[in-house]
């Protein structure tokens, strides 16, 4: 498959949303989740999705809105969508291509009244696109192997590092269940200083082994009171 261009593809997709009457800002919130996971992990064929993950990106709480939502972006051609039948496994998104048509560009032989409508329209995507592309924040890492990487260079262990992971991963990198992580890094990182001040913790309220809790001595008389 041709390599994706990343502008060209969003100027094309925003164009077609432009003429499209039956997409609304819910429908365009959608697909830009799944795009900023599809540019997340470098444009495959199809990508594995997390619904939660999806659905926390394009700001929707209801899954059954984002399941009609889903469905109509299939059923009108902007992607297609495999859902998975193992709990185990997520569901397969394939994304249509729309940056496979050269930029337009605007035909100078239109009067000069016709020209600014498209003028406008040309200028407008080109802001809209930069304010997404600006917006685009990795909210969470590309995979499990960037996490064990970034644990690795803190000498933790590998087993820590997919126990992060895999938390994370469950709830839809989200803190306190509500708010998406804006910076996973730094949410490692106090992971981390947490483990660490709960080992220390229970290595300070932990008796001594050799402890003896009635200070008992060989020639402890049991006549006295304990």
């Amino acid at each position: 498959m041709k390599e994706v261009n990343y502008i060209r593809h969003l100027n094309g997709v925003l164009r077609k949303f432009a003429d499209d009457d039956k997409i609304s800002s819910s429908h365009r919130s959608l697909y830009l989740a799944f795009f900023e996971l599809w540019n997340q992990k470098r444009f495959p064929k199809t990508i594995m999705i997390n619904s939660k993950q999806v659905m926390a990106l394009a700001k929707i709480r209801s899954r059954t809105t984002y399941h009609k939502l889903l469905g109509e972006l299939t059923n009108w051609g902007y992607l297609k969508y495999h859902p998975s039948s193992s709990p185990q496994m997520g569901s397969l998104v394939e994304m249509s291509r729309f940056d496979t048509q050269p930029d337009q560009k605007m035909d100078r032989t239109y009067p000069i009244s016709e020209q600014v409508p498209v003028q406008k329209l040309v200028s407008f995507n080109k802001h809209k696109s930069k304010h997404i592309i600006n917006s685009f924040i990795n909210t969470c890492p590309k995979n499990e192997q960037e996490v064990i990487e970034f644990f690795k260079g803190k000498n933790r262990s590998t087993l820590e590092a997919k126990k992060f992971y895999n938390f994370y991963e469950s709830i839809g990198w989200k803190l306190n269940g509500k708010n998406p992580i804006t910076n996973w890094q730094a949410c490692a990182r106090n992971w981390i200083l947490k483990a660490d001040e709960i080992k220390k913790n229970r290595k300070f309220n932990s008796p001594p082994q050799n402890r003896d809790n009635l200070h008992t001595s060989k020639d402890k008389n049991y006549g006295e009171p304990l």
